[in-house]
């Protein structure tokens, strides 16, 4: 059987982050300076770690991420995949969050008391966005049996990996709530046994190994 390493980490810091502005699929910014440093640290501190391919979302802050990291593994392939990018907050991306914040709490409560099928106008669902990260997930895994890859580095964004650990290691959707936030650069380390195709991930396991990783980020931790 098996067994695959997820390498699961948040893009660098942006200029939307530092300002407090609410960053959804629709903005497509670049890292700014701190950003680029944490993803340097990033890179850093999985230099040792055999990587055998690098996944991105498409928008630039995580290719950005995902490229620093390249370099220290040159030999690791890098894929782009829209399914990884953020979730749209529709009308309120690129909001200041004091000024979204009384359009997108409503939607969120209802997550909470697991109406899923909640939105923000022009925006995804939780559902929808969790659908999203199963489809990326499955194409990851399966890419793995495939290549006869075990390690991979998924670059990608904050509520992403939230719903990610919130599905396939809570068993919870609205578990995505009671997550701790989680830093520019960081990483969880999740681990997966696989046992032939991975389309049915109801049946797989995705074991943490280590969640949050930051002490790679001496001085460049930025909670936004």
């Amino acid at each position: 059987m098996p067994v695959v390493t997820l390498y699961l980490a948040r893009h660098g810091q942006t200029a939307a982050n530092a300002a407090g502005v609410l960053q959804g699929s629709s903005l497509n910014g670049e890292l700014n300076e701190r950003g680029l440093r944490q993803a340097e640290a990033l890179a850093q501190g999985l230099k040792d770690t055999p990587i055998d391919r690098i996944y991105a979302s498409e928008l630039r802050r995580a290719i950005q991420t995902a490229e620093k990291c390249q370099v220290l593994h040159p030999t690791a392939p890098l894929t782009k995949d829209a399914r990884l990018n953020e979730i749209s907050w529709g009308i309120i991306d690129g909001t200041d969050f004091k000024k979204a914040k009384p359009i997108m709490t409503p939607v969120t409560e209802q997550w909470k008391a697991g109406d899923f099928d909640a939105r923000i106008e022009n925006g995804e669902s939780a559902h929808e966005f969790q659908q999203r990260i199963l489809s990326a997930t499955v194409g990851i895994l399966n890419d793995c049996i495939d290549n006869g890859d075990s390690r991979v580095l998924v670059c990608a964004h904050g509520r992403w990996i939230r719903v990610f650990v919130a599905t396939v290691i809570m068993r919870d959707l609205s578990a995505m709530h009671e997550l701790p936030p989680h830093t520019n650069c960081s990483y969880h380390e999740v681990r997966v046994n696989l046992d032939g195709r991975a389309s049915d991930l109801d049946n797989l396991v995705f074991e943490p190994v280590r969640m949050n990783v930051h002490d790679h980020l001496v001085g460049l931790r930025a909670d936004c």
